[in-house]
C-alpha cells in the first residue's frame, strides 16, 4: 500500500476520526468549565448533560474537517482538474442539505447561515480542490534502440 494512495488516506481517515473527536471532547469538558468564568460565558454546571453534549458537539465538529483533511492528503499532491465541476456541485448539494437539516432543528438563522459556510469551506478545501481518487497516470518508459 503506497503512503498517500487511498487506502492509505482512508486508513487514516479511519483512525483520525475518534482521535479529533476524543481531543474535541476533552478540551471541551476540560476548558470550559475553567475559562467561561474568565470570558464572562454562562457555562454549564461542570457535571451536567449539558456539558456533555456541548463537549460532543465540539467533538463531532472538529472530526468532520480532519475526515476530510485526511482523505485528501498529501497536500503536496498535484490539484485534479478533471470532475472538478461535479464535485463542486455535490459538495453545493450537501452544503443546502445539511443547513436545510441544520434549520430544521429549531437554530436561528445567523448559526445556520454559519454552519453552511464553514461546511461550504471545509468542502472547498478538501474535497473541490483535491478530490478523493487519484488518477491514475500512465508511465512512458524510454525505449532503448535493440542493438543487433
Amino acid at each position: 500500500m503506497k503512503a498517500t494512495g487511498l487506502a492509505a488516506r482512508t486508513t487514516y481517515a479511519i483512525l483520525a476520526v475518534p482521535a479529533a473527536l476524543t481531543v474535541g471532547f476533552c478540551a471541551t469538558a476540560w476548558l470550559l468549565p475553567k475559562v467561561a468564568p474568565i470570558l464572562g460565558i454562562a457555562s454549564p454546571p461542570p457535571q451536567s448533560e449539558d456539558l456533555f453534549r456541548l463537549a460532543l458537539s465540539i467533538g463531532a465538529i472538529l472530526a468532520v474537517p480532519v475526515f476530510l483533511c485526511a482523505l485528501t492528503l498529501p497536500w503536496m499532491r498535484r490539484r485534479q482538474r478533471s470532475g472538478r465541476n461535479w464535485r463542486l456541485g455535490l459538495s453545493g448539494v450537501v452544503v443546502v442539505a445539511a443547513s436545510v437539516a441544520f434549520a430544521g432543528l429549531g437554530h436561528s438563522l445567523r448559526y445556520d447561515l454559519l454552519f453552511a459556510v464553514w461546511l461550504a469551506y471545509t468542502l472547498a478545501l478538501t474535497f473541490v480542490r483535491y478530490g478523493l481518487v487519484d488518477r491514475k497516470r500512465e508511465r512512458v518508459f524510454a525505449t532503448e534502440p535493440d542493438e543487433d
